[in-house]
């Protein structure tokens, strides 16, 4: 041993199955919202179709955008910094890997998600001023985000990209669906009060 630290990589070329399904996935979610946003266009926002097919749920989207300037500063703050993070983000999923603009991205994505837990803190209306279940993600967004940066400077580049699918899918997206439960500002936005 002479002192040197190596540093290997671990990243090995996606594979072409993985590759195939990666944009079969991509393709699938887009066609999803385009089909979406056509019906909702041609039932001028009234989605009561879907809602016969689940229940006596009125789906009528009717959107109350008031709502966001009316809500307490760290909801806005957490609201902004994640769907930035959630734009950020799927930006970098097809964005080339490796160069300055991904890294640079990177590290603004990172500041999005952080700030986005650390706000998540302040805000617990939803338990008379106590934490709900819901929290957790603040932890496991921390993290993330810690092994998303430390793998990617380690050179690991493997354990790098599941830190950041595990972070914007486990960490923002799945948290993010709670955001529309009803009595949250997300649903009040989409749906109306």
């Amino acid at each position: 041993m002479n002192g040197q630290v190596q540093i290997t990589r671990d990243d090995k070329p996606v594979s072409g199955m993985r590759s195939v399904l990666m944009n079969l996935g991509g393709g699938f979610a887009a066609l999803s919202v385009v089909l979406l946003l056509v019906y909702w266009q041609a039932t001028d926002g009234n989605l009561g179709l879907v809602g016969n097919l689940f229940g006596s749920v009125d789906w009528s989207i009717n959107p109350d955008f008031g709502a966001f300037a009316k809500a307490p500063w760290v909801i806005q703050l957490h609201a902004s910094t994640a769907i930035g993070a959630l734009v950020l983000g799927t930006v970098q999923m097809f964005a080339p890997k490796g160069t300055i603009p991904h890294r640079t991205v990177g590290y603004v994505w990172a500041v999005l998600m952080v700030t986005t837990a650390i706000s998540a803190i302040f805000i617990r209306q939803i338990n008379d001023g106590g934490f709900s279940f819901i929290h957790i993600f603040v932890p496991l967004t921390l993290m993330a985000v810690y092994g998303m940066i430390a793998n990617a400077r380690r050179g690991l580049i493997n354990k790098h990209r599941n830190a950041v699918y595990g972070a914007f899918f486990g960490a923002l997206v799945i948290p993010g669906l709670f955001a529309f439960m009803p009595g949250r500002l997300m649903h009040v936005m989409l749906f109306g009060g």
